[in-house]
C-alpha cells in the first residue's frame, strides 16, 4: 500500500509491471512534475480520490490548486471528484477549474442529474452504468460526457457512436485508430 512507504521508496518501485510487461519500468510521478511537463499541452483528467469519510482536507485541496496555477494549467485541467460534498468544495474554492462528476455506486444512474444540480461541466459514466439517453441527456444541459474506460476498438467505437466525448483507455494508440 502506498501510504506503507516513503516518497523516496515508492520513487524507486516500478509501477507499471502488475499491469502489463508493455508498462515495466513505469516509475511513480510527482504531480508537479507532471504539470511542468504536460501543462498546456494536453488535457489532464485530475481524479482527486476521496479522502476516507471526511470531505477532502482543505489545506491538500489548496496544495493541489496552487500547482495548477503555478504553471497556467487551469484552462487544461478539470478534477474528477466521486463525492458530491468534495465537488461543492472545489468549485467553492476554484470556480475557474472544471469539475466532472464521477461514478457513486450507491447512485448508478443518478451521475447526469448530480452534474446538472452541482452546475458541472462534464460526467464520467462507468461501464456498465451508461445509456443513450443520459448523453443526450447531459449533452442538452452543456455536459461533456468521458467514459472510463475501453481498451477494446469495437466497444469504444460503439460508446463513442452513442454519443461519448472522450473515452479514457491504457491503450491510446489502439483506441486512436478508430478515429482514423
Amino acid at each position: 500500500k502506498i501510504y506503507d512507504h516513503t516518497l523516496n521508496e515508492l520513487l524507486e518501485f516500478d509501477f507499471g509491471v502488475k499491469f502489463s510487461e508493455r508498462f515495466k519500468g513505469l516509475k511513480i510521478t510527482l504531480f508537479e512534475d507532471i504539470l511542468k511537463r504536460l501543462g498546456n499541452k494536453t488535457i489532464m483528467n485530475i481524479h482527486v480520490k476521496p479522502y476516507g469519510e471526511k470531505v477532502y482536507p482543505t489545506d491538500i485541496m489548496e496544495k493541489i490548486v496552487s500547482l495548477i496555477r503555478k504553471y497556467d494549467c487551469e484552462k487544461h485541467v478539470y478534477f474528477m471528484l466521486e463525492r458530491d460534498e468534495d465537488t461543492i468544495k472545489f468549485k467553492s474554492y476554484a470556480p475557474d477549474i472544471p469539475v466532472c462528476v464521477g461514478h457513486d455506486f450507491e447512485r448508478n444512474w443518478e451521475i447526469v442529474e448530480r452534474a446538472i444540480n452541482l452546475n458541472c461541466e462534464k460526467v464520467q459514466f462507468f461501464k456498465p452504468y451508461i445509456n443513450r439517453e443520459m448523453i443526450e441527456k447531459a449533452h442538452a444541459n452543456g455536459i461533456i460526457c468521458n467514459l472510463f474506460w475501453s481498451d477494446d476498438q469495437k466497444e469504444a467505437k460503439e460508446f463513442l457512436e452513442m454519443g461519448v466525448d472522450t473515452i479514457l483507455t491504457n491503450d491510446y494508440n489502439l483506441i486512436s485508430q478508430i478515429l482514423k
